[in-house]
């Protein structure tokens, strides 16, 4: 199938969704090296639909894509580091410098033991064929290199430049470009097409998606489309006009908006139909080291959240506020404190974690493309949040240790928080839990807005069915409780107070908790009588466990409470990797 002198070939390329929508009509096309090509069209034609079954973003349902003579399909994992891809949204981290997005992502995608120096080569060598070394006018000395800049301080041509940047980093012969021009001002684009012209006299070939007719006057050859996905013209951009029989390009673009004025030119294919399965998969090969990957993940992200010291900071003081309501409202330590630490430790993870994902999802998606590997993609997160939460429980459990230990009830010295360390390490292991869930909306629903109205809705039943509100009186809400942290988490948080770290026929130490009546008094309206914190908790009602109706007893220990949370945590963990493994391109 290899032709001298193409990048690209499409043999009979069709686009089908479901309940029978045409994305493209069979179409067939030949896209010569070393070119400039604008996929031009009416709004909704199937430009970027085109430009995805080129690239292997979303194939073609039937039809053949070669690369460089090679089946997109079949040999994709050879081919894709030969591809350069940047879709409409950025793929670049805003937090980090316009240094730091190259570095890392030079480091995550070239191979093992490349050197810094080559690194560094590459960025320059990047951002002088872009333009983007050259000093902005009005900078000050200290202002004026762009590789110190953080990305969210640039303008949004140069975003766009940077992202390209980061795909040419890896010099492929071919960059896919998605409506690159739009946020771009009339100077700014002259000076960016120029760039593009001159990679394309340096090797690269260019397909790039636009809906400026301006654009016309940079590339070598135009594919026009019209509605419904019909391939109308391919050609240099002079003979469009004649093509058409119009004076200008806007009549183009109203001609082509009428489906029977398209029918008219449609250019169907001419050669055979390979026939491929209806719901192609692309076979992606494993990262080139996935320790080496992790670890540059993990650091990025790290920077990533460092640099937003902002947000940092309320996260830090979101233990000190929640810490500092509970010490205010409650006097004493009781079966409340407990409950509101585990809910507390929940709400950390969750609330960290909801939009570590969805937030990035661009990013994900183009780096899943090329070599990302899913598991160390999940756990670079986990690190990074498991330290966040770590320091978030840290300082909830300091302060609530202390606040009652110093506050204690004369009669009964001994009842506060304890014992410190393994609380730190339950709790931080509940949020770490926590952490999991949020990562998991974040990685289901498909927009921000979406996951934070879910997040609420989602806590609810932590607190709902942890047996403080209310006992567990029907298998449905027993069965119900097992899958929260809520439960597990107080029921075993109430158990560590009590002493039953290691084994439930320990002998209860004297860690006890003063016994209020619904008045706030204590029962009998003295300070004699105490319960264990467990025993204050009360799950369940004896009388239904005796008659079978709840399971009761089953997961009666310290360690069964544990093992359900690290259960909960591997049930997440696969259904994060589930739902990111959904958004691989099919």
């Amino acid at each position: 199938m290899e032709e001298k002198g193409l990048s690209i070939k499409a043999v009979g390329i069709t686009k089908r969704y479901s309940k029978n929508k045409i994305g493209l009509q069979p179409m067939s096309m030949d896209i010569k090296s070393k070119s400039f090509v604008a996929l031009m069209g009416p709004s909704g034609c199937g430009k970027s639909t085109l430009l995805k079954c080129l690239n292997g973003d979303n194939p073609a349902t039937y039809g053949e894509v070669y690369i460089h003579g090679l089946s997109l399909l079949d040999h994709y994992d050879l081919v894709k580091k030969n591809i350069g891809y940047v879709p409409q949204d950025d793929i670049i981290h805003r937090e980090l410098s316009v240094y730091k997005t190259l570095f890392y992502s030079a480091k995550l995608r070239l191979p093992d033991g490349t050197s810094n120096q080559e690194i560094d080569r590459r960025i320059d060598k990047v951002l002088k064929s872009l333009k983007l070394d050259q000093h902005d006018q009005g900078d000050t000395p200290d202002q004026k290199d762009i590789k110190a800049k953080k990305v969210k301080e640039l303008s949004g041509g140069q975003r766009k430049r940077i992202s390209i940047a980061v795909e040419l980093l890896t010099e492929p012969s071919i960059l896919f470009l998605d409506e690159p021009t739009s946020p771009l001002d009339p100077e700014t684009i002259d000076s960016f097409l120029n760039s593009l012209k001159e990679l394309a006299k340096e090797g690269t070939t260019i397909i790039m998606v636009t809906h400026k007719p301006e654009d016309l006057n940079y590339v070598d050859e135009v594919v026009f489309l019209g509605v419904k996905g019909h391939l109308v013209f391919k050609g240099p951009p002079a003979d469009i006009l004649k093509h058409f029989n119009v004076s200008s390009i806007i009549e183009v673009y109203s001609e082509m908006s009428d489906l029977k004025a398209v029918k008219k030119l449609y250019q169907a294919p001419s050669d055979t139909l390979p026939s491929t399965d209806s719901n192609p998969k692309i076979s992606r090969s494993k990262a080139d080291s996935s320790l080496r990957q992790l670890y540059w993940l993990a650091k990025r992200y790290l920077n990533i959240k460092t640099n937003d010291s902002g947000n940092l900071f309320l996260l830090l003081l979101q233990p000190l506020i929640v810490g500092g309501l509970v010490s205010l409202v409650f006097s004493e330590f009781r079966i409340g404190v407990l409950f509101l630490t585990v809910i507390s430790a929940i709400w950390f993870g969750v609330s960290n974690s909801a939009k570590e994902i969805v937030g990035e999802l661009p990013i994900y998606k183009r780096e899943r493309m090329y070599n990302l590997n899913i598991n160390t993609y999940i756990l670079s997160k986990l690190i990074v949040l498991a330290l966040i939460a770590l320091l978030q429980v840290l300082i909830f459990t300091t302060i609530i240790y202390f606040n009652f230990s110093f506050r204690a009830v004369s009669e009964f010295p001994d009842t506060y928080l304890r014992p410190f360390a393994f609380s730190v390490a339950f709790l931080f292991f509940i949020s770490f839990s926590a952490s999991l869930i949020g990562l998991f909306l974040s990685s289901y629903f498909s927009n921000t807005e979406k996951v934070m109205t879910v997040v609420p809705i989602t806590l609810m039943p932590q607190i709902m069915l942890a047996g403080v509100m209310t006992k567990l009186d029907s298998r449905i809400v027993e069965i119900l409780s097992f899958f929260t942290l809520g439960r597990w988490g107080t029921e075993g948080f109430a158990r560590m107070q009590d002493g039953y770290f290691q084994d439930r026929d320990m002998e209860p130490e004297s860690v006890i908790i003063p016994e209020f009546n619904p008045d706030g008094y204590y029962k009998n309206d003295c300070k004699c009588e105490t319960s264990g914190a467990l025993e204050q908790l009360g799950l369940y009602d004896a009388d239904l466990i005796d008659k079978g109706v709840l399971i009761g007893d089953v997961f009666n220990n310290q360690y069964a409470n544990l093992i359900a949370v690290g259960l909960l945590s591997v049930i997440m963990y696969l259904l994060i990797f589930i739902s990111l493994n959904k958004k691989d391109s099919l």
